[in-house]
């Protein structure tokens, strides 16, 4: 039998969820609370095993009250049941330490899919809630500058003629500078640029618009 507490401030919706999920076999309502601190006040004397916490409480919210039920109570699975599908409540949320975030709008098959789903230890994100979280990555990952190493006018020069295919030697001739010289500006570009040889450091630098 799978303990299960529920937290939110809405009367209507405690009522609801507790009807419904009592009638689930291998479920329990074993209590009912409007925000953060009457959870951790049941917890004192009663044991739960899943906890369905809404984010906007009063007292108490569930962002915070999931950080705490991670550090007081890490045995206990939280999932978190919000209306608010926004990457930020989503990944504190998690960072905080829930198993698993769902929507409101969240039917009952999928609602019980996730309490037994976090109940087993692992974890439970509704379609949308994981798209918005992929959505945010994503976003991340295309703003996110690649990294350029700090060069010197030299390097710079050397990299762009080691692109037009130059020699070593040509690369001496035209720069005026001895073969070490070029050799000893190609080994610090590997270096910095993270890349084994000339092809990887010329496709770096053309990934970094570096050659435009």
């Amino acid at each position: 039998m799978i303990r299960v507490y529920i937290a939110d401030d809405h009367q209507v919706l405690l009522d609801g969820l507790s009807t419904l999920l009592s009638n689930i076999d291998g479920l329990e309502v074993v209590g009912m609370g409007h925000h953060g601190n009457e959870v951790l006040h049941f917890l004192l004397e009663n044991d739960v095993d899943v906890i369905l916490l809404d984010i906007n409480m009063p007292v108490l919210n569930g962002i915070e009250t999931c950080k705490i039920l991670q550090k007081e109570h890490p045995e206990i699975k939280v999932l978190a049941l919000s209306m608010y599908e926004k990457a930020s409540f989503i990944q504190q949320m998690l960072k905080n330490g829930a198993a698993g975030y769902i929507l409101k709008n969240t039917g009952q098959d999928e609602l019980v899919e996730a309490i037994k789903t976090v109940h087993r230890g692992e974890q439970y994100l509704s379609k949308i809630v994981s798209d918005t979280l992929m959505q945010s990555l994503m976003g991340k990952a295309s703003t996110t500058r690649p990294y350029i190493p700090e060069m010197t006018r030299r390097e710079k020069e050397v990299l762009v003629l080691i692109a037009k295919e130059l020699t070593t030697q040509e690369i001496s001739d035209q720069l005026h500078i001895s073969l070490n010289t070029v050799e000893t500006h190609r080994k610090n570009l590997l270096s910095k640029f993270g890349v084994r040889n000339s092809v990887g450091l010329i496709k770096m630098a053309l990934e970094r618009g570096l050659l435009e």
